[in-house]
């Protein structure tokens, strides 16, 4: 009889532990995609069969655990593109040798975001730049505000689709994400909205981060939201003096972004 008691004993908490392990796990996606870390513990400490943190753990026996990104982390980034084109409808197209970013994770869902714009022209040759450059024909944004999110999270006929973004967004209480002036023109261009760029790779642990904010010939911005939500794109206003002279939108393509971690992370967009 003991040995009986023993054994439904072991059983109630093999159990509870594999409920708590489910559990854990069901919270966590309703959180997803968010960035952290997956870290190996005690085997029966964790929640996690892998490395990745993706498969749960159902018989008690979990090696790692998922530790998303705090804010007191300082957990950084840093990467840069090719060329940049910005096109606004009925104006002259703005293109840039380069697009340099820093930024860092504020949390497992949000980051702060700068971009400096080098060498930036219009269609005319003239140089682009600041209201007030560092250097001339460089535009550089304010602090942003990043979101990660799902630009699709399906599951078609057993197989998983997975893209996950990156919304960059004026950080209040600014609307604007960056402003500039061409040379020989008294217009003041005031980039405002909020743009998703393509954000990869996502579910491993790495130093490697890369970005792609794109766009499509007579379509626009490629994505304009994530899935289910609102649009997200941008639209710029051109003033003169205190004059306001109109708005129109805008779409931002930069080619070729590599980028970095400074510490292994991992964006993590499921479980199993």
């Amino acid at each position: 009889m003991k040995r009986v008691r023993i054994s439904g004993l072991c059983l109630l908490l093999a159990l509870a532990a594999s409920a708590t392990s489910v559990a854990v796990a069901q919270a966590a996606t309703h959180s997803l995609p968010e960035v952290g870390r997956c870290v190996k513990v005690a085997t029966g400490a964790g929640a996690y069969k892998g490395g990745g943190c993706i498969t749960v753990a159902t018989n008690g026996l979990g090696k790692y655990e998922w530790a998303p990104v705090s804010f007191t982390e300082k957990q950084t980034f840093s990467g840069s593109g090719a060329e940049t084109t910005l096109a606004t409808s009925g104006h002259q197209t703005i293109r840039c040798v380069a697009a340099n970013f820093s930024g860092e994770y504020t949390g497992p869902k949000t980051a702060t975001v700068t971009i400096e714009f080098q060498a930036c022209v219009n269609s005319q040759n003239q140089q682009c730049q600041s209201i007030d450059p560092r250097n001339k024909s460089e535009i550089a944004t304010f602090p942003l505000e990043a979101e990660l999110g799902f630009i699709r999270n399906q599951t078609i006929e057993g197989r998983t689709f997975i893209t996950v973004g990156l919304d960059l967004k004026p950080q209040p209480p600014l609307t604007e994400l960056f402003s500039y002036e061409c040379t020989g023109s008294p217009e003041v261009a005031h980039v405002e909205g909020s743009v998703i760029g393509k954000i990869k790779p996502f579910n491993k642990m790495t130093t490697e981060s890369n970005l792609a904010y794109l766009t499509k010939k007579n379509v626009g911005q490629i994505p304009e939201q994530f899935e289910g939500g609102p649009k997200d794109t941008l639209i710029t206003t051109f003033t003169s003096g205190v004059e306001t002279l109109g708005s129109a939108p805008s779409t931002l393509n930069i080619v070729g972004y590599t980028g970095h971690n400074a510490n292994p992370l991992e964006i993590k967009a499921k479980e199993n």
